[in-house]
């Protein structure tokens, strides 16, 4: 198995004794003037597109991507990838439970074309904290990224526009030029120090 594979096969259990999850008490909380969001470079590519819709069931896995145009219009490196076991879905955005079977349709969108800034929706939407989604965002084309900032970096969690950001568990895979997070629950996440 290569590095990589022996990365990805290695990640859950990083994640799990990173104690990664958005559920355990905030690490810190800051106004969106006093965080560093990472700017994408000028030179990065596009994303094939900024928005992905997908369905997810109880009982079964999902997950949604959204990836950089490669160029000639086909699919290049993963910009972010969100990840759901069959059973992450908890409950709806009104709280009501989920039944075996029952779906969802889920969207992740860039919210900013500058920015490692993405909206998950429903908002509201829970999973259960010992199945979480699992949010990847990729740095690789992000500008300034160098060790002292890939030391500080984190996943934040912003539940509305304008609101505090709230540092979420992360796990900062180097060699990947990625962090990945758990989530008990959808609103805004960005790619922060």
């Amino acid at each position: 198995m290569g590095a990589r594979g022996w990365i990805r096969a290695a990640l859950p259990m990083l994640l799990a004794t990173a104690a990664c999850s958005d559920a355990t008490a905030p690490v810190e909380t800051r106004p969106p003037a006093q965080l560093n969001i990472l700017r994408l470079l000028p030179t990065a590519p596009p994303l094939l597109a900024d928005t992905t819709t997908f369905t997810a069931c109880q009982g079964q896995g999902a997950e949604g991507r959204l990836v950089f145009n490669d160029g000639s219009g086909g699919e290049g490196e993963e910009f972010a990838r969100l990840t759901l076991d069959g059973a992450s879905l908890l409950a709806k955005p009104d709280g009501t439970p989920f039944a075996p079977g029952e779906c969802v349709q889920i969207t992740m969108a860039l919210d900013d074309p500058t920015q490692i800034l993405v909206r998950l929706e429903p908002s509201g939407l829970r999973f259960d904290p010992a199945h979480p989604a699992q949010l990847k965002l990729e740095y690789g084309e992000a500008e300034g990224v160098d060790s002292t900032v890939e030391a500080k970096i984190a996943i934040w969690r912003q539940e509305t526009a304008g609101a505090p950001f709230v540092q979420v568990g992360s796990a900062v895979i180097k060699d990947l030029n990625e962090v990945e997070a758990n989530l008990v629950g959808f609103s805004r996440y960005a790619l922060a120090y």
